[in-house]
């Protein structure tokens, strides 16, 4: 668990993922007014990564920002919650002049290692990690796409404690830093505000945070299942590899910080923790 190599070198389609796509003369303040990190660190070629909370400071989305060439900006979205997106960003529209439509020609794909990539797809670096590669965005024929690799992309984000959306974070109860989200560059914490801004940012200054998400090995790993570290539940579960051997799971910050009882599955087995790299408990 801890050899956070890719197995190999591939592009995966993300078939989980849509695009959304942001038009009009406000389209920049516009999302500068709502999501977590800060537009105007949106690079030429690059990526921004950044999340929509509710008032009370919960996840509700995360997502990718690009400029599209045409002019105004496209989302690389969850595909589950692309509908619920697409409402809360017509909703907060208000007056403003900007257009929000879905965009059914692109599709999102990840480039780990080494591979080639045709020329007419645009690719930018991951912004959560450098470990996670490219992300291209286009139209790959079948056969550019590596067998078997979206289950291997889901698995090695998995490796690097990265969560997925929709997998490992649930809408309206976690917040950003129960996922890491606030450690993986997703906030600017210095853009001033945003929507849920308030809460997240006293969260983040105060050291708050009670849960984190952690790396967990062991045998049949099942999502939603609680552990234990003697009487206490200790966490639960998120985002099983497909293996069931490597897991994401929620723990207790209390836990983790300090000396017990090892966690321990439901049937009574122990599972190893490892915390990922980038995540610091120093403070937590």
């Amino acid at each position: 668990m801890t050899n956070q190599n890719p197995p190999h070198d591939f592009i995966a389609a993300l078939d989980d993922r849509r695009l959304l796509r942001v038009t009009g003369e406000d389209a920049f303040d516009f999302l500068q007014n709502i999501i977590t990190n800060d537009m105007n660190r949106l690079a030429p070629g690059g990526l921004l990564y950044a999340c929509l909370l509710s008032p009370q400071g919960q996840w509700l989305h995360d997502f990718f920002i690009f400029t599209a060439p045409e002019g105004g900006y496209l989302l690389d979205v969850e595909k589950e919650g692309h509908d619920d997106l697409l409402r809360r960003l017509t909703i907060f529209k208000l007056r403003a002049k900007v257009t929000i439509s879905a965009e059914d020609a692109m599709h999102a794909y990840a480039a780990i290692g080494e591979v080639t990539r045709p020329a007419d797809m645009a690719a930018y670096p991951d912004p959560r990690l450098p470990e996670l590669g490219r992300r291209l965005y286009g139209k790959l024929a079948q056969d550019d796409v590596t067998p078997a690799a979206t289950q291997a992309y889901d698995d090695y984000c998995i490796s690097l404690g990265v969560p997925c959306a929709g997998k490992a974070i649930e809408r309206g109860r976690d917040v950003m830093a129960d996922a890491n989200l606030d450690l993986l560059n997703a906030v600017a914490w210095d853009k001033g505000c945003f929507i849920g801004q308030e809460v997240a940012a006293r969260m983040h200054h105060r050291n708050l945070a009670k849960k984190r998400l952690v790396l967990l090995e062991g045998e049949n790993l099942e999502t939603g299942a609680v552990l234990r570290a003697g009487e206490a539940e200790a966490g639960r579960i998120r985002h099983v590899s497909g293996d069931r051997r490597h897991a994401l799971a929620l723990f207790k910050t209390a836990v983790l910080s300090h000396s017990g009882p090892e966690p321990c599955l439901p049937d009574g087995k122990t599972v190893k923790i490892h915390v990922p790299a980038y995540l610091s408990l120093v403070n937590h």
